[in-house]
């Protein structure tokens, strides 16, 4: 503690205690340290993991919240030797390795250092409750799902008999990726399929942003598109959480198209799973899958071709008899009918021949007729157009400019153009006027358009 010397309004010395940064910093620390002497269980979510693996050594930051809203934070500590130790316990048993926005209970230590201030050092974590914690999640997910009606909407879909347009989102580099695509290219009954890899993370931290965004890019081409398929494959039962966020759920549920999962593991269906319109085991099992759809198509397609081939020949023979029987009672009825109506049909023949001689004979008398009148009547049009043509035309010649000139009549140009109307000119113009005689140029000084 040190001790400065102030005046006050009437020069006398007053002494003031202060104490330095790292005085109040010691204090603090000798304080928690004799508070804190022993560790505790914390529950906390983990905003922020922070390892880094060059040193081994982890940072996690701690939150606690409520409605969203962070009522606590501390950051804490996680040595790289018991990193090991903790993470490699907690994936046995939670299939999971630790990652950002888990709720973790935490065997913590309190500590205070002078520069880095206050943290936690974590030495140990309890994988049974985070495993609790993610089944309740998973469970708040399902229960979610069904009280907004969605739970088995993508199952009610109904896909074409033949799935042949497939839109996949995996990682490219996927093992089970790779073994599915080979199961339905390499078929042997030669079944072809369409299919583009829509390439995402599917597990970890940034899985559920990317695997909707990826959704979200489908949709923009869904008409291309029979069918989606999330293959993952190889990666075994770790980092399976992502698959049980109700806003991934939720997408799939609700996606157009039937979506058909191979997620590859054993242990019981995530939420993603049971809200898919199918689910298999495996990638492969998602190919054998397709390919027995286009067997089943093919068994109906086959199983329609005997019967249509069976139920003509029935029909064929069927008819040959009717026909044959049809034929024979045409034969003796027309047979019957030729020899009675013999003697009807020739007299029939020879009133028809009488019949069509006087028609004939009558309208060629009218067309003679016909023929006259048309004559007659068009010279008369002709004669009546000739005159009224002629009219037209002595009509049009006085109309002529030159003949309206000779009349005394003269036309005035402006640009080689007929002035029509003053509002046309500008003081200052130059005009040109045509006369029978000749032609003059004037300026114009003066517009009266009344």
């Amino acid at each position: 503690m040190s001790i400065f010397i102030v005046l006050s309004k009437n020069q006398s010395q007053i002494p003031k205690k202060y104490y330095s940064l790292l005085e109040l910093t010691q204090s603090v620390e000798s304080v928690i340290k004799k508070t804190y002497t022993s560790s505790y269980w914390v529950k906390a979510e983990i905003a922020k993991l922070n390892y880094y693996p060059k040193s081994g050594h982890c940072y996690p930051d701690l939150v606690e919240k409520e409605n969203g809203v962070v009522l606590a934070q501390m950051r804490a500590t996680i040595w790289s030797g018991q990193f090991n130790d903790i993470n490699a316990k907690f994936q046995n048993i939670t299939k999971q390795s630790l990652n950002d926005g888990m709720t973790v209970l935490i065997r913590t230590s309190v500590g205070f250092h002078p520069v880095y201030g206050m943290s936690l050092q974590i030495v140990d974590i309890e994988p049974s409750f985070t495993l609790g914690e993610l089944a309740k999640e998973k469970q708040e997910s399902i229960d979610r799902l069904i009280k907004e009606g969605i739970f088995h909407s993508n199952k009610q879909l109904k896909p074409p008999l033949l799935i042949q347009r497939l839109a996949i989102i995996s990682v490219e580099t996927s093992k089970g990726y790779q073994d599915m695509i080979k199961v339905i290219d390499n078929n042997e009954w030669g079944y072809k399929f369409f299919h583009m890899l829509f390439p995402a993370l599917l597990q970890g931290e940034g899985a559920i942003k990317s695997i909707i965004e990826q959704l979200n890019r489908i949709r923009k081409v869904i008409d291309h598109f029979d069918s989606i398929l999330i293959i993952r494959g190889g990666g075994g039962d770790i980092g399976l959480s992502s698959f049980d966020s109700f806003k991934l759920a939720k997408e799939v549920a609700c996606f157009p198209l039937p979506i058909i999962s191979g997620i590859g593991h054993a242990t019981n269906e995530t939420v993603v799973e049971q809200v898919s319109f199918i689910n298999k085991i495996t990638p492969t099992e998602v190919g054998y899958y397709l390919i027995q759809r286009f067997h089943n198509f093919a068994i109906r397609i086959q199983n329609s071709q005997n019967s249509v081939i069976e139920k003509t020949k029935q029909i064929s023979l069927f008819e040959k008899q009717r026909l044959m029987n049809i034929s024979s009672g045409l034969k003796s009825m027309s047979d019957s009918l030729i020899h009675a109506n013999n003697s009807t049909l020739a007299n029939f023949r020879f009133s028809i021949i009488q019949s069509g001689k006087t028609l004939l004979d009558i309208k060629r008398n009218e067309l003679q007729h016909l023929n006259i009148s048309l004559i007659s009547k068009s010279n008369k049009v002709l004669v009546t157009n000739k005159f009224r043509i002629s009219s037209l035309s002595d009509k049009v010649r006085l109309l002529e400019p030159h003949n309206v000139l000779k009349r005394g009549y003269s036309i005035t140009l402006f640009k080689g153009n007929a002035v029509r109307n003053t509002e046309e000119l500008e003081v200052g113009d130059e005009i040109e006027t045509l006369t029978q005689e000749g032609k003059m140029k004037s300026i114009i000084n003066e517009i009266d358009n009344n």
